[in-house]
């Protein structure tokens, strides 16, 4: 059967009245002025908060802290230069130049390098040197043999006259110069000349004596001996000489008068360049005596490479000399003063 509609209706339901908001009310023109004080009050505190924090607060420490220095990161391995690129040489690194130090002084020039005549050059053929002793005395002749062919050594008495204007002109012809010094002969009976060097005399007046030889012309190269058998063979009277030739830086040439001569070895001895007489020329004044020891004179040079010939300012001499002097160097010898023959000879 069917079921009946209830028969209460249903009473509608009303909805419920809404909630009233609260109004809110606006802010009046006095509420902005207690907001405007309160926080200008807030600001002024604050103002006064940092003052006092100013002027109240610890005072910095016056030492500045030591910082510490941080190692800068080392910088990176260089890349390796691929084998295709050449590589730039390395810089080399040189040590520091050494201190300046000043060059010794050169030793001084001897005397007889000084004066010896120069030759144009040095030359390998032998060499022959040509003295002509006792000039001076007879000016004629002397002059004559200043106007032969050179360069020839020429060797002037120290007592000759005139000295200065005779050897100025020999050197001036391109002659080279020897004083030639008197020394004692072997004869008693010899007079050797004025201020000669005797085996009887004091040292003091011995060494007087060279002096004064040695001091009658100047630009000389050494010395020779004029006679002197007997003091050339003396050795103390040679050792004296010696001494006063290597005090001066000069040379000595032995006459070789006597066979028992110890000029050449004192000479050797006090360290000077000491030279001696390998040919006379006119001892024999013959003109063909005199052409005959001029072969021999090449001979020795042949032999030995040099050769040193004594002769004298005499007639047969001059003539030969001008005839052969000019074929002998034709002949492929070389004429040259004493000291290139020294020079030769001194040790290296």
């Amino acid at each position: 059967m069917a079921r009946k509609p209830k028969t209460k209706a249903m009473k509608s339901r009303k909805p419920a009245p809404a909630k009233r908001k609260k109004a809110v009310r606006p802010v009046s023109a006095n509420g902005h002025a207690r907001l405007a004080k309160v926080a200008l009050a807030a600001l002024g505190l604050a103002v006064i908060v940092v003052a006092a924090l100013v002027v109240f607060a610890p005072k910095p420490d016056p030492f500045v802290p030591t910082v510490a220095r941080i190692a800068a990161p080392k910088a990176p391995p260089k890349q390796v230069v691929p084998a295709t690129i050449q590589p730039t040489a390395p810089s080399v690194v040189r040590p520091s130049s050494p201190p300046q130090i000043a060059a010794a002084p050169r030793p001084p020039v001897p005397v007889w390098q000084e004066n010896a005549v120069e030759l144009a050059a040095v030359t390998s053929q032998p060499m022959i040197a040509i003295v002509i002793d006792d000039m001076g005395l007879d000016r004629n002749r002397s002059h004559q043999t200043v106007g032969l062919k050179g360069p020839l050594t020429l060797a002037y008495l120290a007592y000759a006259g005139d000295l200065a204007t005779q050897t100025k002109a020999a050197r001036s012809a391109g002659h080279e110069l020897l004083v030639h010094v008197p020394m004692e002969p072997g004869s008693s009976t010899t007079d050797p000349g004025p201020h000669a060097l005797l085996t009887s005399l004091t040292p003091a007046e011995l060494a007087r004596r060279i002096d004064w030889n040695l001091a009658q012309f100047t630009g000389y190269v050494g010395i020779n001996n004029h006679m002197g058998s007997k003091a050339t063979s003396d050795r103390a009277a040679m050792r004296a000489v010696m001494a006063k030739l290597e005090a001066r830086g000069l040379l000595f040439l032995d006459s070789r008068t006597s066979g028992e001569t110890v000029a050449h070895e004192e000479a050797t001895k006090a360290g000077i360049p000491a030279l001696r007489r390998d040919v006379f020329i006119d001892h024999d004044p013959s003109p063909i005596a005199v052409r005959a020891a001029l072969l021999d004179v090449e001979t020795v040079a042949r032999r030995q490479g040099y050769a040193i010939a004594i002769g004298h300012p005499k007639d047969a001499t001059i003539n030969a000399l001008s005839e052969w002097l000019p074929d002998v160097v034709a002949r492929g010898f070389a004429i040259v003063p004493v000291s290139a023959i020294a020079m030769k000879l001194q040790p290296r």
